[in-house]
């Protein structure tokens, strides 16, 4: 018999605590690029019959300044999202920001279109404001820990790309991400981490995610977008380069962009699996020719090893 990835799959679907699917940057300024890439997604997505509990959408929901397009790319996601019934976890990206950069410029009290759609939705869980840069989701077993792209309400600082914000105000530099850290630490339970962005060591990685480095030993693995796979403009050498490590860390990261078909490769989403005491699986999915791409499990992290026998 031919090895199968999708009997693999549905046999971790036994063995799977919790199961979420994972979607990042569907990222168009043309809501017919954005409603055909991402029914692409979604019909593959209801076709697998998963068993997925919730949606993880890290960012990069719809791109540009232009009110009545973004309206209706929002209202296309929210729509078909929404008739899933189940939660849905967002980070917020750099292009969720486009609107609010142009009102800035005008001199306009600042807007996030996309985070104003789905703030108390009772499925839809976001940041308090989009001025807070984290939310978390506790479940018996492990934390899923969400860093969202953030802003000032009065415009005076942006933190929602790559760059840590020169503005003097900007409020969460490395104590705050140090007190995050300390406060996730020491659970007794595996954390999992997820951004629009990557921490050093990854795709097109993040100084503002670097702040919280190094990651402590509980912390078991970081999901992330804003590369798009297959994009050398903007990836460069690192365009194919699914999974990595943080650096100086045993903690592997990965790249699960983009839904954007115009610049990635393909209509791209995974999976992820906690199958219990730390072990959990990922499954990278090529919606749009509906077959898998790879697969990554882990038992334990090369830290857990020990510390080396040496000489002398």
């Amino acid at each position: 018999m031919a090895f199968s990835l999708d009997a693999v799959f549905k046999s971790a679907r036994r063995e799977a605590l919790r199961r979420f699917w994972l979607i990042s940057d569907l990222q168009q300024s043309e809501p017919e690029r954005a409603e055909r890439y991402f029914e692409a997604a979604f019909s593959d997505f209801e076709r697998l019959d998963s068993g997925a509990e919730a949606v993880c959408s890290l960012g990069d929901a719809a791109e540009g300044s232009d009110p009545e397009k973004l309206r209706i790319m929002i209202d296309m996601q929210v729509g078909k999202l929404d008739s899933l019934r189940l939660p849905i976890y967002h980070c917020l990206g750099n292009h969720e920001f486009d609107y609010y950069r142009t009102m800035v410029a005008r001199g306009e009290k600042p807007q996030v279109p996309f985070f104003e759609a789905v703030k108390g939705k009772k499925n839809w869980h976001l940041a308090p404001s989009f001025s807070d840069f984290w939310f978390c989701e506790e479940f018996p077993e492990f934390t899923m820990l969400f860093l969202s792209g953030h802003a000032a309400a009065d415009g005076s600082w942006r933190a929602e790309h790559q760059t840590l914000p020169a503005a003097p105000n900007y409020p969460y530099r490395r104590e705050a991400w140090t007190s995050l850290k300390k406060r996730f630490a020491d659970t007794g339970k595996p954390v999992f981490t997820f951004a629009h962005c990557a921490f050093p060591g990854g795709n097109r990685p993040s100084d503002i995610l670097a702040q919280m480095l190094p990651l402590p030993p509980n912390f078991r693995a970081h999901f992330y977008g804003h590369a798009h796979i297959g994009d050398a403009v903007w990836a460069k050498e690192n365009l194919y380069r699914q999974i990595s490590t943080v650096e100086d860390s045993p903690v592997c990261q990965f790249d699960i962009a983009s839904l954007d078909h115009l610049r990635g490769t393909t209509v791209r989403g995974a999976f992820f699996d906690y199958y219990g005491d730390g072990e959990y699986g990922v499954f990278f999915r090529d919606h749009l020719n509906h077959r898998w791409e790879q697969c990554f499990f882990s038992a334990r992290d090369a830290r857990s090893a020990g510390i080396p026998e040496q000489d002398g």
